[in-house]
């Protein structure tokens, strides 16, 4: 089973914008309520996707820096899912969806990668 990397901010640009591998980042908060409903779903994702593509996660309140880079990517609510294709950003899922549901638009998002 893929694991799912937890990121810093000092770390984005290696793990996302240095790879061309498809990549999701969920961006989180503990005190969200969504985000702790969402977070047995995103956990399931790298199985249900069968290792295509790397899982990765962000606490935004971690550090000032990753809420600094959050900020700058548009993150205004959590969790906020993001979706990355040779480094580029396609695509994003706001806020929580049931497995199924997050599986499919991930699946779509990464349609996109297919050259």
């Amino acid at each position: 089973m893929n694991e799912i990397k937890d990121i810093s901010a000092e770390e984005f640009d290696r793990e996302l914008k240095g790879s061309e591998s498809p990549a999701v980042l969920e961006f989180w908060v503990r005190s969200c309520d969504q985000c702790r409903k969402f977070k047995p779903v995103y956990e399931r994702l790298p199985e249900r996707l069968g290792g295509k593509v790397r899982f990765l996660r962000m606490n935004m309140l971690k550090t000032i820096e990753n809420l600094r880079l959050s900020e700058d990517m548009g993150v205004e609510q959590t969790p906020t899912t993001k979706v990355y294709c040779s480094g580029e950003e396609v695509g994003e899922i706001v806020g929580y969806l049931p497995l199924e549901e997050a599986e499919k638009r991930i699946y779509e998002l990464l349609q996109g990668c297919e050259s």
